[in-house]
């Protein structure tokens, strides 16, 4: 058993000091181009907000040659297998330079479908301008909008006092959504009623309690290809691109051979 452990241990010692001492020639080679060193002083100016020194620049050099040896070294140790970290920083990369893939421009007619099938997404949504006056919940703030509005009612030319709101006090052409998103979706209820120029309320949102005046209204309205063509180019491109992608992995799925513990082998 002795003998056994004593030829384990050398063979260890004898596979760790080939890793330390058994480099390819060409692995002892580092080169850094001019170019690699002026993107980098590029970059280093636009953090610093100054041209580098003589100095800052062979700091600049030295540190990409320490992470040059260091990377080299981890490579040369395999630390980078089984890095979840690593395997996504690595498929992000390629799924990109796929992506990046040259792609034709759309012909009008491709355009003008792509445009038609995702008609949804460009029209202008209905826009709501109204003022508020905030009563925060900490505050009391259902019974004070109360009192509140009953004031209103009675002279409407001397609005009570409310509390301050982030957000502010009056909001101009605002959709629906955005409504939602700055205020939640208990406040957006009041918008169904379209009752215009009168103070409503108690209205709630995720704040608190608020009496709300509308004030306007803008109608939906729904472009024409030209009016949104540049948002639709883009959109286009990156369809273009993900089906680029996707294909990419339909064909390289076919090479590998996927095998999953059962217990999560679940069947579409």
């Amino acid at each position: 058993m002795k003998k056994v452990l004593a030829f384990f241990v050398i063979g260890i010692v004898i596979l760790i000091l080939d890793l330390v001492f058994n480099y390819d020639e060409d692995e002892l080679n580092i080169f850094i181009s001019d170019q690699e060193i002026e993107s980098l002083i590029y970059a280093w100016e636009l953090q610093v907000g100054r041209s580098p020194t003589r100095t800052d620049i062979k700091n600049i050099i030295d540190d990409v040659i320490k992470e040059e040896i260091l990377y080299r070294e981890a490579l040369r140790l395999n630390l980078d297998l089984e890095d979840r970290i690593i395997k996504r920083r690595l498929a992000q990369k390629i799924s990109f330079l796929r992506e990046e893939t040259s792609i034709a421009p759309p012909k009008p007619d491709e355009l003008q479908k792509f445009f038609e099938k995702n008609l949804e997404s460009y029209i202008f949504p209905e826009r709501f301008t109204f003022t508020h006056l905030y009563f925060s919940s900490e505050r009391n703030g259902k019974r004070r909008s109360e009192e509140a509005l009953k004031t209103i009612h009675h002279n409407e030319d001397s609005l009570p006092k409310s509390d301050p709101f982030m957000l502010g006090k009056n909001f101009v052409e605002k959709s629906r959504f955005e409504i939602q998103r700055d205020f939640g979706n208990q406040f957006s209820a009041v918008f169904e009623e379209l009752i215009f120029d009168t103070w409503l309320g108690p209205v709630e949102s995720a704040y608190g309690f608020h009496a709300v005046k509308l004030l306007n209204k803008v109608e939906s309205v729904t472009p024409s290809l030209n009016q949104v063509k540049e948002k639709v180019e883009v959109d286009f491109y990156l369809e273009e691109k993900q089906k680029t992608l996707d294909s990419y992995l339909f064909e390289l799925r076919d090479k590998y051979q996927v095998i999953i513990n059962p217990k999560y082998l679940f069947n579409d």
